[in-house]
């Protein structure tokens, strides 16, 4: 369990939630596929088009953790002492080709079991930075009412009107050329 906000945010606008979480002091963090190693950035520098999965990391929470699968390094993320240092924040991907628009999502998780079998809470500091950000989210995105296709086979072929937290970009493409949300 854990605290989580599903939205329709464009990387441009991706750009300006990172930016807020940077002004709350978090650093950026990504798995970069091609180095095949953890990159970590006081600037928004590091968030580009071709990666759409990201970490806000709140340094005072405590250290994240790097694990290896071979000579690929990934975050640790999940239910665990470094899971609760992390805030997951990605953007939404426009395929044009698929006509959809993929789902991003700001997320952090509750609390996890130790070891021992104890329970540990989630920091007050990071719940306090995601509270921030889902704000700042509602405001990128406002709650709009949307009329869209779906991938659910079950309603192939119908239009579904649903409440979504989107920008005005993807809301446009979506009422103009029919696209998918999901």
């Amino acid at each position: 369990m854990g605290k989580q906000i599903n939205y329709y945010i464009e990387y441009e606008t991706f750009l300006l939630l990172s930016q807020k979480a940077l002004d709350y002091g978090c650093l950026i963090l990504k798995e970069d596929s091609i180095n095949r190693m953890i990159s970590e950035s006081k600037t928004i520098n590091i968030v580009s088009n071709d990666c759409s999965n990201y970490f806000f990391y709140i340094q005072e929470a405590g250290k994240y953790e790097v694990g290896k699968l071979g000579d690929i390094e990934y975050i640790e993320h999940g239910y665990s002492a470094s899971g609760i240092t992390l805030i997951e924040a990605s953007f939404s991907k426009v395929l044009v080709e698929k006509k959809r628009i993929t789902r991003g999502r700001l997320f952090c998780i509750s609390d996890y079991y130790n070891d021992d079998g104890e329970l540990i809470k989630r920091p007050d500091c990071v719940t306090k930075v995601y509270n921030a950000l889902a704000r700042y989210v509602k405001k990128l995105a406002p709650l709009s009412e949307v009329e869209h296709f779906v991938l659910n086979p079950m309603y192939e072929g119908k239009k579904l009107t649903t409440k979504e937290y989107i920008t005005n970009n993807c809301l446009a493409i979506v009422e103009k050329d029919d696209f998918i949300l999901g």
